[in-house]
């Protein structure tokens, strides 16, 4: 049962939809009567959720571009870490399941607070970093209270981290023998009942990318340090809820960083690839304006080809031959003078002497082909009365 008009309860479903959304506002583990939560409802609420799916990868694709380009544009670091084991974020939060988790509100998506991430580097740094001054790391990471007279933002910004990938989530259990004892009502002893309580994590294997920019340009060298203690940080104490017990581990995620820069070349590559095609156009545009039809269709062919600047684009058989049918039925004047610079370009030595020869023997100088185009250009051109 959910807290929803009748009508609605038959229209709800998680796929396709937005993952955190679902979990946290639509259970339905509840008892009609009651509104008691019956034994395994809460098991069977988390398994649900775990066995769809979660997020979409084109979205996430796109949420890494848009991050990478901002922490790029400001001279920051992007950079990417696998888990080695499983992951947890957000148990303090409210749920129906007594624990409940931290989803990315548009991508529906588990993920990593800057907050949280800016929080385990803090803390390696202060507790673990060999050599550090209080003051660098003041600098870096501000004030810890606003009541700090020389209150001060950090100089370096942390983004949240978030999956390359649509993740595995699944079904864990946690199960404090001292109930009584946390509750400040008895002394912990062996006759307190074991108490399962399942959660929701995120499967290790997953991948995440991370982003952490100077606040200043100048700060830059701060960057670079926070890049060496987050990786250690990552490593040694994790990240998320219950590091303490071997949660949250990460380790560099070589292959995903080698996928990240094979998309962005191939996205550099099919930019330039745009932006050549606009010149050609514009250039198009511009050299075809008051000119016949025939003429900005020679002339796009001429770009498009590369005759100018490759003679093999512009002598490959069958060019050169459908051009000169075309001119013949259609002598415009203005294509026809086109065409005649490239064949003064690629073909000027055949045109001045088509039947040339060398050597003793009088050898033809030139090609068959070469004969026969040059003649029937120079034969065009005379007929029009340029030749």
């Amino acid at each position: 049962m959910r807290p929803l008009y009748r009508e609605a309860q038959g229209k709800l479903s998680l796929e396709g939809g937005n993952a955190g959304l679902w979990y946290d506002k639509f259970f339905d583990g509840w008892q009609e009567n009651d509104w008691k939560i019956p034994e395994g409802a809460k098991l069977d609420w988390i398994k649900k959720t775990a066995k769809e799916k979660c997020d979409d990868r084109d979205l996430l694709r796109a949420a890494e571009i848009r991050l990478a380009r901002l922490v790029e544009g400001k001279g920051g670091e992007v950079l990417h870490y696998r888990l080695e084991s499983d992951f947890v974020t957000g148990l303090g939060r409210q749920h129906p399941v007594e624990n409940g988790f931290t989803w990315h509100h548009t991508l529906g998506t588990p993920y990593l607070p800057g907050s949280s991430i800016k929080g385990a580097v803090r803390a390696w740094a202060m507790q673990w970093a060999e050599g550090v001054e209080r003051a660098k790391i003041k600098r870096i990471f501000g004030s810890e209270g606003k009541n700090d007279r020389a209150f001060h933002a950090g100089s370096v910004v942390f983004l949240d981290a978030l999956p390359t990938a649509p993740v595995f989530l699944k079904a864990d259990i946690m199960t404090p023998h001292y109930a009584p004892y946390y509750q400040g009502d008895e002394p912990p002893a062996d006759w307190h009942s074991p108490n399962p309580i399942p959660f929701l994590v995120v499967k290790a294997g997953a991948s995440f990318v991370f982003g952490i920019l100077p606040r200043k340009p100048e700060y830059a060298e701060d960057c670079r340090t926070v890049k060496g203690w987050l990786a250690e940080a990552l490593e040694w104490i994790g990240a998320g809820a219950k590091t303490a017990v071997g949660y949250g581990r990460f380790a560099e995620d070589v292959e995903a960083r080698e996928r990240f820069d094979r998309a962005r070349e191939k996205e550099q590559a099919e930019k330039q690839k745009r932006e050549e095609e606009e010149r050609h156009r514009r250039e198009v545009e511009e050299q075809t304006r008051d000119k016949s039809g025939l003429y900005a269709e020679l002339f796009r062919a001429s770009v498009e080809g590369r005759w100018r600047e490759q003679r093999e684009a512009f002598s490959q058989q069958g060019v050169i031959e459908s051009w000169m049918d075309r001119l013949e039925s259609e002598p415009e004047r203005d294509a026809i003078e086109l065409f005649n610079e490239f064949m003064q370009q690629h073909y000027g030595d055949v045109l001045k002497n088509p039947d040339a020869t060398k050597g003793k023997k009088g050898k033809p100088k030139h090609k068959p082909r070469q004969r026969e185009l040059a003649k029937r250009w120079l034969k065009l051109m005379e007929e029009r009365g340029d030749g």
